[in-house]
């Protein structure tokens, strides 16, 4: 095994709490990729995986109360999970969700209960599909949960309705993992399908639920469409849902829906170069970390305070300046707090550059060149993580801000020393970025290595 692969393999095991053997088997279910591993994405899918796992186990571990064989069935579902043996996994489910079925003629035979448990013995091995990292096994999750659907309503109308989520979910999954269009298009057409029979008024909760999950599928769908219509949408998509929905009535529900609004608006707002649209995201996201605490909900209150970095970033670029700057550097070093380098290097790195890109634009209102050292050093920081060799797309992208920012600072006390070595870092970043096929973010490095060349010439003559 690749040796970096084997690290990210063990870090994610012990911080996540699970087997190195199930990491094992979720790699093994890519099959053979070609080309260089993306490890920082490969990462981040062991991580989800892991939690997917645990919650997958929780369930499966609930007694059923009167079937003591289609518990010890799950039990050993449980333990080839824990074995990487996903495949064995879905057989010896199969087998328990079997014994809900046996014993009647039909469907319509069956207890209310027993029809129940068959749904949810069904959606179970959708959850084990998931954890492959293949499309198939995402068109099969998707399937199941349907089929879960199917098997819950016919025991009561409106039971299978979370599991048409899953199978929404799973689609646009889908969609995002593998670049899949078609795959965000039937998400959007099935939460669509659902919107219609749900009421806004008697089933708001529901309904707010389906809203959020359709205007995330749209803003999947975004990224392969280009341009704003589509996030203006779901912008309104969100807006319409939080004026319908009490706060009170479904909190984390609320405050997961004005994170998203924000992000949306933060979004849009850059497209379109919109310093109200940025400052209404920011708004958005400080009614969302209102209501939570950062005790009882750490990852998304982390989440939110990146997310909210960011958009004072690109506030402060486009209107608010040093206050937007501070913000940002504010919002960014609480996040480093939930993301400690020795259990989440790759995270670590990204907020050290994101620290770095923030001090640069605060360096624009300081004459003196202390901030842009310490933009420097944060860069500096993130490249101890961010490797050539092993993520050459992420070193290439810190080396060319960290040579932007030298070069900031060798213009500011007219330094040769400092332009000769941001000048160097440019062009190794930018052959690094052709080299991995990215000649449009290599084009848009070029004008700052012309400048930096100036300079040094400049500097040379003295």
């Amino acid at each position: 095994m690749n040796p970096e692969l084997a690290t990210i393999l063990a870090r994610v095991s012990q911080r996540e709490g699970v087997p190195p053997a199930l990491l094992l088997g979720v790699l093994a279910s890519m099959g053979d990729a070609s080309g260089k591993p993306d490890f920082t994405r490969i990462e981040n899918n062991l991580a989800r995986r892991a939690g997917d796992f645990r919650s997958l186990k929780a369930r499966l571990a609930k007694p059923s109360g009167d079937d003591p064989e289609r518990d010890r069935l799950q039990g050993q579902a449980v333990q080839a999970l824990a074995d990487g043996k996903l495949a064995e996994a879905d057989r010896l489910l199969a087998l328990a969700e079997q014994r809900n079925l046996d014993g009647a003629v039909a469907p319509d035979k069956l207890s209310r209960d027993r029809l129940l448990a068959a749904a949810a013995g069904r959606a179970d091995r959708g959850a084990v599909a998931m954890l492959h990292l293949n499309p198939q096994a995402y068109r099969d999750a998707a399937e199941r949960y349907a089929e879960a659907a199917l098997i819950a309503d016919s025991a009561e109308a409106g039971s299978g309705l979370i599991y048409a989520w899953m199978q929404a979910d799973a689609l646009a999954r889908r969609g995002a993992d593998f670049s899949d269009k078609s795959a965000f298009v039937a998400s959007i057409g099935q939460l669509r399908g659902l919107l219609a029979k749900l009421d806004n008024f008697d089933q708001t909760v529901p309904w707010a639920e389906t809203q959020l999950r359709l205007a995330r599928s749209l803003t999947g769908l975004s990224h392969h469409e280009g341009g704003s219509s589509l996030l203006r949408q779901v912008v309104e998509i969100y807006r319409t849902t939080l004026e319908d929905l009490q706060r009170a009535k479904a909190p984390r529900l609320w405050t997961a829906l004005q994170t998203r609004l924000g992000e949306a608006l933060a979004r849009l707002g850059e497209i379109e170069d919109d310093a109200g649209l940025l400052e209404d995201g920011v708004a958005a996201f400080r009614a969302g970390l209102s209501g939570m605490t950062r005790a009882d909900m750490p990852r998304e209150w982390g989440r939110l305070q990146w997310e909210l970095g960011k958009a004072h970033v690109a506030l402060g670029l486009r209107a608010s300046g040093v206050s937007a700057f501070e913000a940002a550097v504010n919002c960014f070093k609480l996040v480093l707090d939930d993301r400690p380098r020795e259990s989440a290097p790759l995270e670590w790195a990204e907020v050290q550059d994101r620290i770095g890109a923030a001090l640069v634009g605060l360096a624009g209102y300081y004459n003196e060149p202390v901030v842009l050292e310490e933009a420097i050093a944060a860069y500096d920081a993130a490249l101890e993580v961010r490797r050539r060799e092993i993520v050459p797309s992420l070193w290439a992208q810190s080396a060319a801000n960290r040579a932007e920012a030298r070069l900031e600072l060798a213009e500011r006390i007219r330094d040769r020393a400092e332009a000769e070595k941001a000048t160097t870092e440019l062009v190794m970043a930018i052959e690094t970025l052709r080299g991995l096929g990215l000649a449009a973010e290599a084009k848009r490095r070029e004008p700052t290595l012309r400048r930096a060349a100036v300079l040094v010439e400049t500097l040379r003559k003295g």
